[in-house]
């Protein structure tokens, strides 16, 4: 972390001069220290993150394609002849970590047709806007990316 934070300090800075490179590694030095006492941060579990980030670029790919996506798929069954049939959808994810849960949780929600009610422990609850919006949602493929994600 405080390799990182030293490289933002020093593109930050616009200029690598001594008084620069002394604050940096003050600064730097500093917020890793506080991090690691009170905040429980690991150098190992961070370098572990950033070996991941393949997966999580391929997730965040895969999630705005999804939003591009779904935008069209709204826009259709707007101008669909007919009423909505609203449904609230329940399932469980096999998820560990509580911040992959609360990502699955935004990514659904950041789709259009779909939003995320509830989410507590290990349980979604997804309100979709029709019974299109609902296949499929409790296999879905945010929570399978996560999971690799979590597994890598």
């Amino acid at each position: 972390m405080f390799v990182v934070l030293m490289i933002l300090w020093l593109i930050f800075a616009g200029s690598v001069t001594v008084t620069n490179l002394i604050l940096g590694a003050i600064v730097s030095g500093l917020i890793t220290l506080l991090c690691t006492k009170y905040m429980g941060y690991s150098t190992k579990r961070f370098y572990r993150r950033l070996s991941k980030a393949d997966e999580i670029a391929f997730y965040l790919a895969y999630l705005l394609k999804e939003i591009v996506r779904e935008n069209f798929d709204v826009l259709r069954f707007v101008y669909r002849k007919g009423q909505p049939k609203p449904m609230l959808v329940h399932f469980h994810s096999d998820i560990r970590t509580e911040a992959l849960r609360v990502l699955v949780a935004n990514s659904i929600t950041l789709t259009p047709g779909t939003y995320t009610v509830r989410l507590e422990g290990d349980k979604f609850a997804v309100h979709a806007l029709d019974e299109y919006f609902q296949i499929d949602i409790e296999h879905s493929e945010f929570a399978k990316l996560a999971k690799k994600v979590e597994e890598a």
